[in-house]
């Protein structure tokens, strides 16, 4: 039949086809007004806000490191297509790793609108519906800090969508974004207890929103607010304290530990299925770790950490003239006794490999590699979101840019230096020393966490650090344009899908 022919005879169907007849409901989903009415359907709406941050797209592994960790000047990933292009540099805009961290996070910001615009009208107890409205509020402000920092030009959709138009928008100002994200900080902030029951940790708490409301301030410059807002955290003593071994923040044995403000819950499921958080089953275990471990113990692109980050660690000992131990726990070597998993470094590494500089912090040892045993879902090492120390160096560095630096500002950082038994920094500094002072702690408490790139990228630097640097991609010979990849490009299924979305410059 040619296509003349067929496309008449759809014609007819169409014109003779009862409207009624494709007016069609199926009786296995449940529409939106019959599924928001009780407490039970506010618990599982808001549960299902709480799903993308621990899938493979998301935190499980995308968001994990190959859109943050390996986006920053601490390591230098080797090439390897469709993977480590967003660390390389290369990155399209049919990039499926980049579509898949843009979707879930996208997915918590949808779900997370209709428990807040559903939940208010259910008959409840009102403490937990409070309770519930604050998380909510609290996931979609992180939601969108996360992709206003990575993406810089998204739609802010603040509403369930009732209808096709409401997809067709046009993306927002960030000002606008950063105002929609600290409003939900703070009305997080004023509905979340301090502290949640065992058996619910992991909900967002007083602590987190009240931390994340600080790094919104920060990041638009607001010194004042943001010191004031992690003083609040400060000041409560008996609800968080810096624990006295480091490398305890990275190990399964030391979840939610006295440190944690809020970190990502992982569970080992080595049989999960490799989907979204609408799937059934998916992985929920930490799966970023093959992104990130040394070549040889991984099936991946791997990354190695730039030698500016060993050299920042050598260039101070500890008050005993010891080598921070923040080092071993952040970095491998060839120091003795320098292990890779279960094998002896000097033994195993060879060539370049065995001078290179690798990842250590995060990495499960108990395996034989990080592929092994149970492949991507097996380590439950939960992702420490956002931890005290982090918060005392942000709130040093307020205070220092607010009005140059004040004993409280020194205590805020010496404390998290004490930790490591590393000494106090000089006294009498002025502003920008005491700004590099704190520029530099942050790479020596908080490296390979994911936090470099956004560091970069609200100090203004991201673009001249890597330039003058050529050396930071070196296993790939990465070139960074400025003016491009300091954000990642729009998917380019919701730019076709949506005529209105203007793609990032350079993509």
């Amino acid at each position: 039949m040619n296509p003349v022919s067929l496309f008449m005879i759809l014609v007819l169907v169409m014109v003779n086809c009862n409207k009624k007849d494709l007016d069609l409901t199926n009786p296995n989903n449940l529409s939106v007004q019959s599924f928001w009415k009780t407490a039970d359907d506010a618990e599982k709406g808001l549960v299902a806000c709480y799903g993308p941050l621990t899938t493979i797209q998301g935190w499980g592994r995308m968001l994990g490191a190959l859109l943050t960790i390996q986006r920053g000047d601490d390591v230098n990933p080797f090439p390897f297509p469709a993977v480590n292009d967003p660390g390389t540099f290369s990155t399209v805009s049919s990039d499926g790793r980049v579509n898949e961290g843009w979707t879930e996070l996208n997915a918590i910001v949808a779900r997370a609108n209709s428990v807040l615009f559903y939940v208010p009208d259910i008959s409840m107890d009102d403490t937990r519906k409070k309770q519930i409205l604050g998380e909510a509020s609290f996931l979609r402000a992180l939601a969108h800090f996360y992709l206003l920092n990575m993406w810089g030009n998204i739609p802010l959709i603040t509403k369930p969508i009732e209808s096709l138009d409401d997809l067709f928008i046009e993306q927002a100002p960030q000002a606008d974004v950063w105002a929609s994200i600290i409003n939900d900080a703070k009305n997080a902030q004023a509905a979340l207890p301090e502290t949640v029951d065992p058996k619910d940790i992991g909900r967002a708490t007083w602590g987190a929103a009240t931390a994340l409301l600080g790094k919104a301030l920060l990041f638009n410059k607001d010194w004042t607010g943001a010191a004031a807002e992690f003083k609040k955290i400060v000041d409560k003593p008996n609800l968080y304290k810096l624990v006295t071994n480091y490398q305890d923040n990275f190990l399964a044995s030391g979840n939610n530990n006295s440190e944690s403000v809020w970190e990502l819950q992982y569970q080992s499921t080595p049989n999960g299925n490799w989907g979204t958080s609408g799937t059934a089953n998916p992985l929920r275990g930490q799966g970023w770790e093959s992104d990130v471990a040394p070549v040889g113990y991984t099936s991946q692109g791997s990354v190695s950490v730039n030698k500016w980050v060993y050299d920042l660690f050598m260039k101070q000992k500890t008050k005993d003239g010891k080598i921070d131990p923040r080092a071993y726990a952040t970095i491998i070597w060839n120091y003795p006794g320098a292990k890779v998993y279960q094998d002896d470094f000097a033994k195993v590494m060879t060539g370049a490999n065995l001078n290179n500089f690798w990842v250590r912090k995060y990495l499960n040892f108990d395996r034989e590699s990080a592929s092994v045993p149970g492949s991507w879902g097996y380590p439950n090492n939960n992702r420490r979101m956002i931890r005290l120390a982090d918060v005392l160096l942000m709130y040093a560095e307020a205070i220092n840019e607010a009005s140059g630096p004040n004993a409280q500002a020194y205590a805020a950082i010496n404390a998290v230096r004490a930790r490591a038994g590393m000494p106090d920094i000089p006294a009498g500094l002025g502003q920008a020393a005491f700004r590099t002072a704190v520029r530099d702690e942050r790479v020596l408490e908080l490296s390979l966490e994911g936090d470099r790139v956004f560091d970069l990228l609200r100090w203004g630097n991201m673009a001249a650090t890597f330039k003058a640097h050529p050396e930071y991609r070196s296993n790939s010979g990465a070139v960074f344009v400025e003016g491009k990849h300091e954000y990642l490009p729009i998917p380019v299924n919701d730019i076709g899908a949506n005529p209105k979305l203007k793609q990032n410059n350079g993509y």
